[in-house]
């Protein structure tokens, strides 16, 4: 079908109009968008969490504990602490000392993001200013942490150098996700906004994210087919105990070098993240474990992990 100078006059308005509205979102997550520094080299994103100046960005983005400078949207340079850090999501807490009524990010209601939507990926790198790229969200993987519903995105968005620790946002500028390219190795992750809460959260209160702990280490093993058979097991794979720390949980709970974890709290350990969900401070835990060719049940104490 012809085109005719109305309907190119129409297209040119829509794809006007979707521009300006991008720029717009932009322009609202912009002021929320923070500068790091270290003292370092290179410098890291971060994203304004609450106005109080909690600021959010990534563990491996604040190398330094100490003399931490955060430039706002309009350049202005402020004295930062850090809150905490956790090692595992590769996220830092800062608070700018004696900030009030920072611009914090808006966030978008978990239930609202979908694959497919459109998604602008923010930072303040070096003293390039603003970055913004556009993409879309390519994934999103659910997980459940401690009765907390959380996600994990993937977008096709380029995350520049220094982008980690920005925020992704939607095309209202609300907060998708928090940035991290060494997370993805490289490619376009974002940890979604409900599992960066609980982590903020937590280190504002405890300055660390308490875990549970056995001191064991271990590794993925296929249980032999003769034992299968002889014990009637449903069990594909199990956990190897190739190492009890002394006086640990799990030392003192009965388990011993050599051990095969075969399910915990009830659960099959097909991997060592079901371990990991069911280690939880304090919690006395049944575990079915094979030994020497003889299923056995131990009830280790979880403890809390050491500073």
């Amino acid at each position: 079908m012809a085109l005719t100078e109305t309907a190119v006059h129409d297209d040119r308005g829509g794809l006007g109009a979707f521009s300006e509205g991008l720029a717009e979102a932009v322009a609202r997550a912009a002021a929320s968008v923070v500068r790091v520094d270290d003292g370092a080299r290179l410098t890291a994103s971060g994203t304004i969490w609450s106005e109080e100046g909690v600021i959010v960005a990534t563990s491996h983005g604040v190398e330094r504990d100490e003399e931490l400078v955060v430039v706002l949207a309009d350049g202005s340079r402020h004295a930062a602490s850090l809150v905490g850090r956790d090692g595992d999501t590769d996220i830092a807490v800062l608070r700018v000392d004696g900030a009030a009524g920072l611009p914090a990010i808006s966030r978008a209601d978990a239930a609202s993001v979908r694959v497919g939507q459109v998604a602008l990926a923010l930072g303040h790198p070096g003293d390039m200013g603003l970055l913004a790229t556009i993409g879309i969200v390519s994934s999103r993987r659910d997980s459940q942490t401690e009765g907390h519903d959380e996600y994990i995105l993937s977008t096709d968005a380029d995350l520049y150098p220094g982008i980690s620790g920005g925020p992704l946002v939607n095309a209202e500028g609300a907060l998708l996700g928090l940035l991290n390219r060494m997370y993805g190795r490289g490619l376009g992750v974002a940890l979604g906004t409900p599992l960066v809460a609980r982590v903020v959260a937590t280190l504002l209160a405890h300055g660390r994210i308490p875990r549970g702990y056995l001191g064991i280490r271990t590794q993925l093993v296929a249980v032999p087919a003769n034992l299968k058979t002889s014990l009637q097991l449903a069990h594909e794979r199990g956990l190897l105990v190739v190492n009890v720390e002394a006086e640990s949980p799990a030392e003192q709970g009965g388990l011993m070098l050599g051990d095969t974890l075969l399910s915990i709290g009830g659960e099959a350990v097909e991997d060592v993240n079901t371990l990991r969900r069911h280690l939880h401070a304090g919690q006395t835990i049944p575990v079915q474990i094979l030994r020497g060719g003889t299923l056995i049940n131990v009830t280790p104490t979880v403890g809390s992990e050491p500073a």
